[in-house]
């Protein structure tokens, strides 16, 4: 028996060594004493849903189930209630697939702004002549249209800025997400919680899910609000987003194994640099909005230590920004 509320369901179809394949997997928001049956399809190897009829016959027959059944792991349920304390069935309707259901390979938009890329990319060296009619037949492919994918909302973290900005704001957004975020929390039905929710599911599909799109949709989020440095003077923004990411952040690291800090959140430096900016942007912010992020990014500095990952406070960070400032600085010469 399960508590009620929202679960994910995981399993692998085994080859013929015994190994496991693709890992296969569905949310499921479940009522109290609501009994939820699929059956093992041997052609496609996944779980797929039953009719109304042999979904009653079974309920009725639930106890007949007993002598089957594992016990539900109640010591883990709290740390599961924390990870997905955002994530709502509206939520999980509007970013999965149909059914909810996804596996390791499941792609979203993030995919599509990869190949728009390479797209340009082969585009150039095809006018310079340096590709052959084969490569130029794959520019010219239509992208594939699937809806077996996640529909995260797409963070476009490199044009953050207005259209019609200015140069001044197009300089001064390019590094500050305040805007963009703003532009996007108008944008999500729910706001603040439809984006902590978004990164609390991002965070599921890659650790739970085995699905690394969710990594991208991650890394942009938490770029997104820690990389909005006007953001820190609006005290309910601090309040009711900056503090309960960082919490949520907190508790993912802690679900982390070893192995995943290593392979996937040590990569490209990225976690430490975008903490490192966040504490140098509340060193630096001005008022008092900002100083309650103080106590929040002590816990995680210890909560750090424990990786071998050091976070510098802001003063240190200020004095190496100066340092390298001071190095880079344009020099007065005389002619």
């Amino acid at each position: 028996m399960l508590p009620p509320g929202i679960h994910y369901v995981h399993y692998s179809a085994l080859n013929g060594e015994k190994q496991p394949g693709m890992r296969c997997g569905f949310f499921y928001n479940f009522e109290a004493r609501e009994v939820a049956v699929r059956r093992w399809c041997t052609e496609s190897e996944e779980l797929v849903a039953v009719s109304a009829t042999d979904s009653e016959r079974v309920r009725l027959g639930i106890r007949d189930l007993d002598k089957g059944l594992g016990a539900y792991q109640l010591d883990s349920y709290a740390r599961w209630q924390q990870l997905t304390s955002y994530i709502t069935p509206e939520l999980l309707q509007r970013v999965l697939p149909p059914q909810g259901c996804f596996t390791s390979a499941t792609g979203s938009a993030y995919e599509d702004e990869e190949m728009a890329t390479v797209r340009r990319q082969l585009q150039q060296r095809a006018e310079r002549g340096e590709l052959d009619a084969n490569v130029q037949a794959i520019i010219d492919s239509e992208p594939t249209q699937s809806n077996d994918r996640f529909q995260f909302t797409h963070v476009n973290i490199r044009h953050s800025f207005p259209v019609d900005a200015a140069p001044d704001q197009i300089h001064m957004y390019s590094q500050d997400k305040t805007w963009l975020l703003r532009t996007l929390l108008d944008q999500w039905p729910n706001g603040v919680i439809d984006l902590l929710g978004e990164f609390q599911l991002s965070f599921i599909v890659i650790l739970a899910g085995q699905n690394f799109t969710g990594i991208e949709h991650w890394k942009r989020l938490l770029h997104l609000v820690l990389g909005s440095a006007e953001a820190l003077t609006d005290e309910q923004l601090v309040g009711q987003l900056f503090v309960p990411l960082l919490s949520v952040l907190m508790i993912q690291l802690r679900e982390c194994p070893r192995e995943f800090i290593a392979s996937v959140l040590e990569q490209d430096n990225f976690v430490a640099e975008i903490l490192q900016m966040l504490v140098l942007n509340v060193y630096e912010c001005e008022g008092n909005a900002a100083q309650v992020l103080v106590p929040e990014l002590d816990k995680l500095r210890r909560l750090l230590a424990t990786f071998g990952w050091t976070l510098p406070d802001g003063r240190q960070l200020q004095e190496a920004a100066d340092v390298e400032e001071g190095e880079y600085a344009p020099q007065i010469v005389d002619i």
